[in-house]
């Protein structure tokens, strides 16, 4: 008379030359099923997951595992084994495990989070992610998700990945990822622009809105040459539309100038320049004799010179009252500012030059040619 087994376990069991229920190491040798060789891995694990673990069959193993018995019913019947009516009605050891096999994206508070069912290739796209992302990025065991930092990176990341697996996106998420995409597309720029009746300068930080108001004098149309002069100290762009005197477009939105020397009335330039943005005094560096510089447009009261050994015959001067600070070299310890600076040398060099470069607000190389071409 034919035996049966009250479940599926039973028969895997049996498969994978065990006694359903019993111990793992032991085999009667009463059963010799011979199984296809891509099905003996798969039988072995399932076998060795309910005898060693006592664990539950998941509901896609479980749908396996009745496919198996009844693809080897004749070798059963072939050992008097009745697998009955198991493919209609089988019946479990331990209830089946579902698995949740949604695929989500969704937002939790400062999070991004994946939900995924186990995928070796994916996760370790999310480990290489680990090592890339701009923010943070952790696999949480206990909910069985990845949480990802929300930042312009990982939305980016996460929303293309998310679809080119055809992940469920929470719209939440995909309004992130239009910002972003918008933002990415809206250039960035700290650029001093013109409204109705006011000059705004666009992305500023608080700190350079208030150095404006209380160092340059507002934001008032008023105030123009001002503001354009400032921007290449200040570290802002000027909006195209912005009309603006030739000078400042050839010295305004620029720290560092290079104006060569051989142009006739270059020098005039840098003195009418300082004199439309109020840079004074000009502080003249020409340590050389091959330049020369006229400074005959300056009465001597407004003038200070510095001989070779950085010394002057002036010492009483004041400076608050000075055009020029002429310098064949920079005398030591200077305590003043340098609203302009003018170098006939480029290669600015030496703890006293230094100190003239920290201080300057504005470079401009008076020489022949650059040494080098400025951005």
């Amino acid at each position: 008379m034919p035996i049966t087994f009250q479940n599926v376990e039973d028969y895997i069991e049996l498969l994978a030359g065990y006694d359903p229920g019993g111990s793992i190491i032991f085999n009667s040798g009463k059963y010799n099923f011979s199984l296809a060789r891509y099905d003996v891995q798969i039988v072995e694990s399932m076998a060795a997951s309910t005898l060693w673990n006592n664990r539950a069959l998941t509901d896609r193993q479980g749908e396996l595992a009745v496919k198996l018995v009844v693809k080897y019913r004749r070798q059963f019947a072939n050992q008097g084994v009745d697998i009955g009516d198991i493919e209609q009605q089988p019946q479990w050891r331990y209830p089946l495990r579902t698995i949740d096999r949604s695929l989500r994206i969704w937002r939790d508070g400062d999070d991004l989070l994946a939900k995924f069912p186990y995928n070796s290739a994916w996760i370790e796209e999310f480990r290489k992610l680990k090592d890339a992302a701009q923010g943070r990025s952790l696999w949480d065991h206990d909910g069985k998700i990845w949480r990802l930092g929300i930042t312009e990176y990982n939305v980016n990341w996460l929303v293309t990945w998310g679809e080119m697996n055809k992940f469920d996106i929470d719209s939440e998420v995909l309004d992130l990822y239009t910002k972003v995409i918008a933002a990415e597309n809206d250039r960035y720029e700290i650029k001093l622009v013109q409204r109705a009746d006011r000059f705004e300068i666009t992305n500023a930080a608080d700190s350079l809105i208030e150095y404006v108001e209380d160092k340059l004098g507002g934001f008032g149309l008023d105030n123009l040459i001002k503001l354009v002069d400032a921007a290449g100290v200040l570290g802002y762009t000027i909006d195209p539309s912005i009309s603006r005197p030739e000078l400042l477009n050839l010295f305004g939105e620029k720290r560092l100038v290079h104006v060569p020397s051989t142009e006739q009335g270059s020098l005039d330039l840098i003195f009418d320049y300082a004199e439309l943005t109020g840079r004074w005094p000009v502080c003249i560096y020409n340590p050389g004799t091959t330049q020369t510089i006229d400074l005959s447009r300056f009465a001597e009261d407004e003038v200070v010179r510095f001989d070779a050994a950085g010394r002057t015959k002036t010492a009483d001067y004041n400076y608050y009252g000075l055009k020029v600070v002429y310098a064949s070299k920079i005398p030591k310890g200077w305590a003043w500012p340098i609203p302009l600076m003018v170098s006939t040398v480029e290669m600015m060099y030496g703890g006293a030059r230094l100190e003239w470069v920290n201080r300057a607000e504005k470079i401009i190389h008076y020489s022949y040619v650059p040494l080098r071409e400025k951005d």
